[in-house]
């Protein structure tokens, strides 16, 4: 970035997770400056920010109720970050010719109808101010996805595909509309998911906006799956046979041909009728010439300690946002889409990186190898020292296995825990078992192996995080 003349001034609306989030990237960045935040609560007006973001020091901002206050601080941007929006506040700030960069479900107003968009674009024009909208998606990965077609001659369909099992997050505010644990067929759930994911609209006529090109119809298609089992999801109760899986297709139509395809495939556990397989990924294809497939994962480092670990799903929707003030403070009066604006970057910090080993895709064959013959006479019994392939680096494990004739019980040790193996089982040279961990939260991995007398490979499935080759090693 060139050298800055005179940061721009922000003001950070609400204090909530994704908020929280942006405002200490915000407090990070030399080219912005914070200098007010709104307070949703009573009980947070008059509170210094740097309590309400818990960052041990005072900031000597106060935070508001008061937007009239806020507007005499002659912000550049706010960063408006609500869990639910308030049109006349919006409307409020940007008549008062302040620019609004937000989280809140927005785009190009299409989750918010025509006449809330309508008024918000009168507004923006009035105090020729921008209003700038994202996330990691909707938001990010549409534009990731506009990028990735500049390669193409032309470009004849866009598939995006987010699939993620979420139960993590699961009993966040945020998931409240969305029904997990409703009964199958519930009368109007299929409405209340459309009504919840209508933000994908959005980010169809932004797909089309980057292209320049005209829509006949957005649409959506709402499915389910059921929780075979009951299963265990933190802040919601989700029986067997209730709803654990939810895919709400988002569809831009042209010529009565799907053009924009921006599917949502999330569940709460992998117990699923029928079965999905989640790719805890977002799958991006641009059909055309030529073709381009893209598999993005955007993961957390299961090394960092659970508190850590359970914010970064609030940074995500966050970063982009940040990112873009300060192309949003330069540009044009109106709502504005990633289609009017410069490429969206952060910033460049180098550090020293440890070099890592290339990773191997999930669904990359293992190296062959010699394999006995099946066999009940196998033998598994001793110390293995577990690796597994993780994004973020090879995660460490031993594993000590117990085996009288066909029984095999054992301990997997980690993350300073030690953790009985359930359910293993010994079928000729094929090995599985699960174990079940409780740091940096509950997680039940699923390890199916083969055996080559003092080596095992195979794959771990470790729920929400995904499937992972491993390697394992008898040392005794």
């Amino acid at each position: 970035m060139s050298p800055i003349e005179k940061p721009f001034r922000v003001v950070q609306w609400t204090t909530g997770k994704v908020a929280s989030e942006a405002a200490k990237t915000i407090l990070e960045r030399p080219e912005l400056e914070l200098v007010g935040a709104y307070a949703f609560s009573e009980e947070k007006h008059g509170q210094d920010l740097g309590d309400l973001l818990k960052l041990g020091r005072k900031l000597n901002i106060t935070a508001t109720h008061n937007i009239d206050e806020l507007i005499a601080l002659k912000p550049d941007c706010v960063a408006y970050m609500p869990l639910h929006p308030n049109i006349e506040h919006m409307e409020t700030l940007l008549r008062a010719g302040i620019n609004i960069a937000t989280t809140a479900s927005f785009m190009t107003g299409y989750a918010y109808g025509d006449a809330d968009r309508a008024r918000l674009e009168a507004a923006a024009q009035a105090g020729q101010a921008s209003l700038f909208g994202s996330g990691i998606n909707p938001g990010w990965v549409d534009n990731l996805t506009a990028a990735a077609a500049g390669l193409c001659k032309e470009v004849n369909q866009i598939r995006i595909l987010e699939s993620f099992n979420i139960g993590l997050w699961a009993g966040d505010a945020n998931q409240d509309g969305l029904g997990w644990g409703r009964p199958a067929n519930d009368p109007g759930h299929a409405d209340a998911i459309r009504q919840a994911t209508l933000p994908f609209g959005d980010a169809v006529e932004t797909i089309a906006a980057m292209f320049d090109f005209p829509l006949d119809e957005v649409r959506c298609d709402v499915s389910f799956a059921h929780a075979s089992e009951d299963l265990d999801v933190p802040g919601r109760t989700v029986k067997a046979g209730t709803v654990a899986g939810i895919m709400a297709k988002w569809l831009g139509i042209a010529d009565d041909m799907t053009v924009i395809d921006a599917t949502v495939q999330w569940s709460v556990g992998d117990e699923l009728d029928p079965p999905w397989d989640i790719a805890m990924a977002y799958l991006i294809e641009v059909e055309g010439t030529p073709q381009i497939n893209l598999r993005v994962e955007v993961l957390p480092d299961l090394t960092l300690p659970e508190e850590e670990l359970m914010t970064i799903g609030f940074m995500f929707p966050a970063n982009p946002v940040v990112n873009a003030i300060p192309a949003v403070v330069m540009a044009p009066a109106g709502i504005v889409t990633y289609a009017d604006l410069k490429p969206i970057t952060s910033r460049m910090v180098p550090k020293p990186i440890p070099p890592r080993e290339p990773r191997l895709k999930v669904d990359d064959p293992e190296p062959a190898m010699a394999v006995a013959p099946s066999s009940s006479g196998n033998s598994v019994e001793g110390t293995w020292h577990v690796t597994i392939k993780a994004p973020t680096g090879n995660q460490e494990t031993q594993l000590v296995i117990q085996q009288e004739g066909d029984t095999i019980v054992g301990v997997q040790k980690g993350q300073s825990m030690d953790s009985p193996i359930h359910d293993a089982a010994l079928n000729g040279n094929q090995i599985q078992w699960i174990n079940h961990v409780s740091k940096p939260f509950k997680l039940k991995v699923k390890f199916n192996g083969t055996v080559d007398g003092n080596r095992m490979t195979g794959k771990c499935k470790a729920g929400i995080m995904g499937t992972y080759p491993f390697t394992a090693i008898r040392q005794s």
